[in-house]
This record gives C-alpha cells, sequence and structure tokens, in this order.
C-alpha cells in the first residue's frame, strides 16, 4: 500500500525538523519513530498531528464513508491516564481543527470525521489495557514513553494488525521521550533495531518558542548539568540519579557552611495525615534547625494538640511567623494559631497555576521543592542539624515533567518506594521556603554600642 499524507497537510505549519520527521514515519521500512530529546522541540505537538494525520489519510485512501460505528485504527496513551488527559489530550484540542474529531471521554475514543476513531487513555487503566486483546490498529503513539517499560507494550503491539478491505494498514509506533537511561535509548537511539529510527527534537529547532526559552531553560537547570544537556541538547547520556531533586554532596556541603546573615526565624509543622505518618515541628534560625526549642516529632494528634505544641515553642524561640501545611488537619491548626493573633503562612501543596503557582510548575509542591533544591545547589542552605533521617529523606524526591511542567514524584508513590513518609524532609523544606516571608530581626545591641571611645579612655587620634 502506497501511503501518502492526507492534502491536509498543505495547510498545516509545520518546523523543519517536524517535516523530516513526516518523511520518516513514510518510509515503508519504518516500524518505529522516537522524537525525544530536548524539550520544547514540539514532541507532543507533531504526535497529535500525526495522528489526525493517519486518520485523514486512511480514511481518503479506502473512501470510507460516515459510518454508525467508526473504525478503530489508532491508540494514542501514555502510562498514567490522569497524565495523558491533562497534557496530551489538552495539545490535541490545541493544535487539531475542533471541526474535524469528537471527543468521547467515556468510552475514551476521538471520532475523526465520523468515520474512523482513535482509541485513547492510559497504560494503568486496566479496562483500556483489557480492549488491547481483541483490538485491531494501524498504528499508536505513546507520549512521554521514557515512563514506560517496554514489557508493558508487548500487547499493544499485537494489536498492530489492522485491515480494511483485505488491505493492511502501515503498521506504526511512534514514540516521543525525554533523555532517560531507559529500553528506548537501546532499541532507537543506539542503532540497536534498524527498522526503529530516532530523530532528536531540538529548542534550536523551533521557531514557535519564545526568544528567551533557552536562556530561561539554563538558568533553570543551572544547577544540574546532566539535565541541561539532556533537554538543550537532547543528549541521552543521563547519569544515574542526575533526577534527585537535592543531592547527598549539597547536603554534606550546608553541614560545613557557616553564615553570617540578617536572622530570620519561623516554626514550621507538617502534620500527620495517616496513622504512620509523623508530625513534625522544626524551630529554625535561617536554614538552620534550632537546637532549642528541641524540633517535636510525634504520631498523628488532633489539631489542638500540634497548635499547642506550636505556641509553646513560639514562647521560647520568638518566630516572626508560623508556617503550616494546610492539607488535613493542618488547616485546623492554623486556623488555632491565627485566632491567638500569631502570624500563620499556610501551604496547600495541591495548589496550582490558578492559585498563582508559576506555569512551569505541575502545583505548589512542586515549587517548593525546586527551590529548596536551588537554595543547596546555590550554596545557600546552612544546616547542622544532625539527624540522619533528615538527610536521607531529602534526597528520596526525584522530579519528572507532565508535559511541560516540572513535579515532585507524589507522596504515594515515594511512599510506596521508600517505604515510608518523608515528613522531616517535607516540613525542611516548607521551612526554607517559608523563610522568604519571615521578617528580618534588628541586628542585636553590642555592649561596645553604647560607650564612646572617651568612655573608654582611648584617643586613637593621639595614639
Amino acid at each position: 500500500m502506497k501511503f501518502e499524507f492526507a492534502q491536509e497537510r498543505e495547510t498545516l505549519t509545520f518546523t523543519p525538523r517536524q517535516l523530516t520527521a513526516l518523511q520518516i514515519l513514510n518510509q515503508s521500512c519504518v516500524r518505529g519513530f522516537l522524537f525525544g530529546g530536548a524539550k520544547g522541540g514540539g514532541k507532543s505537538f507533531l504526535l497529535c498531528r500525526y495522528t489526525w494525520l493517519y486518520c485523514l489519510t486512511v480514511i481518503e485512501y479506502f473512501d470510507i464513508p460516515v459510518l454508525r460505528n467508526p473504525i478503530p485504527i489508532f491508540f494514542l496513551g501514555r502510562l498514567q491516564g490522569v497524565d495523558f488527559d491533562d497534557t496530551t489530550l489538552e495539545t490535541w484540542k490545541e493544535c487539531i481543527p475542533e471541526d474535524d474529531y469528537i471527543i468521547k471521554e467515556k468510552n475514551k475514543e476521538i471520532i475523526i470525521k465520523k468515520r474512523v476513531k482513535i482509541q485513547y487513555g492510559g497504560l494503568d487503566n486496566k479496562k483500556v489495557v483489557k480492549k488491547f486483546n481483541s483490538a485491531q490498529y494501524g498504528a499508536f503513539g505513546l507520549d512521554q514513553a521514557e515512563e514506560i517499560e517496554e514489557d508493558k507494550l508487548t500487547e499493544l503491539r499485537l494489536t498492530l494488525r489492522r485491515s480494511i478491505g483485505g488491505v493492511p494498514l502501515p503498521f506504526k509506533e511512534f514514540y516521543t521521550a525525554n533523555p532517560a537511561d531507559c529500553w528506548l535509548k537501546d532499541q532507537f537511539v543506539l542503532g540497536h533495531n534498524k527498522r526503529f529510527v530516532y530523530l532528536p527534537s531540538l529548542p534550536s529547532d523551533n521557531p514557535f518558542l519564545p526568544p528567551d526559552y533557552i536562556t530561561n531553560m539554563e538558568y533553570t537547570l543551572r544547577n544540574r548539568p546532566e539535565l541541561l544537556k539532556a533537554y538543550r541538547d537532547g543528549s541521552w547520556d543521563i547519569l544515574a540519579g542526575a533526577d534527585i531533586v537535592i543531592q547527598d554532596s549539597w547536603i554534606d556541603r550546608a553541614n560545613e557552611n557557616v553564615f553570617h546573615k540578617p536572622i530570620r526565624r519561623i516554626i514550621v509543622c507538617d502534620p500527620a495525615k495517616y496513622g504512620d505518618d509523623e508530625t513534625v515541628i522544626y524551630a529554625m534560625k535561617n536554614t538552620d534547625i534550632a537546637k532549642s526549642p528541641m524540633p517535636r516529632i510525634y504520631g498523628k494528634k488532633d489539631e489542638y494538640y500540634t497548635a499547642n505544641e506550636m505556641e509553646n515553642m513560639g514562647l521560647v524561640f520568638k518566630p516572626s511567623l508560623y508556617v503550616v501545611d494546610s492539607i488535613g488537619i493542618g488547616s485546623g491548626v492554623a486556623s488555632i494559631l491565627s485566632n491567638k493573633g500569631l502570624p500563620v503562612l499556610t501551604i496547600s501543596s495541591s495548589e496550582k497555576q490558578e492559585s498563582g503557582v508559576p506555569k512551569q510548575f505541575l502545583n505548589r509542591r512542586s515549587q517548593i521543592w525546586w527551590y529548596a533544591g536551588n537554595q543547596f545547589g546555590d550554596n545557600e542552605i546552612e544546616l547542622h542539624h544532625d539527624d540522619q533521617e533528615l538527610k536521607r529523606q531529602l534526597t528520596v524526591p526525584r522530579y519528572t515533567y507532565k508535559g511541560d511542567k516540572f513535579m515532585i514524584r507524589s507522596r504515594d508513590e515515594i511512599k510506596k518506594s521508600y517505604g515510608r513518609s518523608i515528613d522531616r524532609a517535607s516540613a525542611y523544606v516548607m521551612g526554607v521556603w517559608g523563610l522568604q516571608y519571615a521578617e528580618e530581626e534588628s541586628p542585636e545591641s553590642k555592649p561596645e554600642d553604647f560607650f564612646t571611645n572617651e568612655d573608654l579612655g582611648l584617643d586613637f587620634m593621639s595614639a
């Protein structure tokens, strides 16, 4: 079957790199294609456009009429369905003419011109995966494929057997990915499978990006050279541990630091959310954890108990601000403290862009961890607190990207991999964040400030 893209392609705007990708995909000898590498190269955009063009081309080639039950010919997905809905599906809506399709969310289907359909969803959805047992597609596309283990693709690959009128469709596997040390590197980048072709996507190839895009990327990733090489230059030479938010060496360096900065005092609390979590309260003098009053760490208690602990610590420590995670009972703790006239900053880790979170972060929690990581990376942290569990917890979170948004792995994912919640680290990074909003103390008066040289019997001029 000679497969030429539908005429609609001529009316669209593509970058030169994206046009090259379409030419490669159109070659009959190419079975798998990876459009991956740097961020900002238009990977998800091209995946959606290619899926749409594939469907239009099949419609034209076979002259498919309007059908009551359109033919399924393509699967479009990602590892997690919620990520697909939040990112890939939104990209689809932005770049595909709305008159050409109907989305049926309940059935997880996109109907193209009432003739063929795309089935979509996450590989974490058992109902979606179950369809693979009987499904027949011509092609599939997976966004952010570095998230997916190759053995999860076996059943999906077996669905590539769709024929129309006895003529098989061109069978294609389209992947987008950010660089990672995974099977994609072996299969595509290193060229171990001759039918699988890799084409780098680079921000420098995309004329539609803001002019300061790369400059902002270089600043954002200033402490992460491996990630900068990956996301700016498309390098797949990712070192193990490059995605750790706070590096071990940064924590060791913070333990050696002694700064002389204006003093800010806060008391920060991450209340336990579940029975096996810890409630953690730290008194912080700048970025260090004070020895007096000692930290309070205990199991789940009600909001009155925790508010009372924080208030009692404040009587000794005299903070200018109380910082509280407002998820769960934290909102009650904050209300009790506020009603007593104490200055309180509440942090809701799930807050998103509509609540003032910058667009490059998935939520407030991701922003706070990234900020703390940069403070460590920029050598702005002094931390002498002798708690090995806190130090271990600080190095647990890893980050990834959800579409174009930076995100920290979820609490549940971390708890599953680490075996417990990282409540001590969560409290500490909230404290580092909260210090921005604390008041600086007035410099303490020294004894010599109250005496003149004459009072002390000193005369430097005559000396």
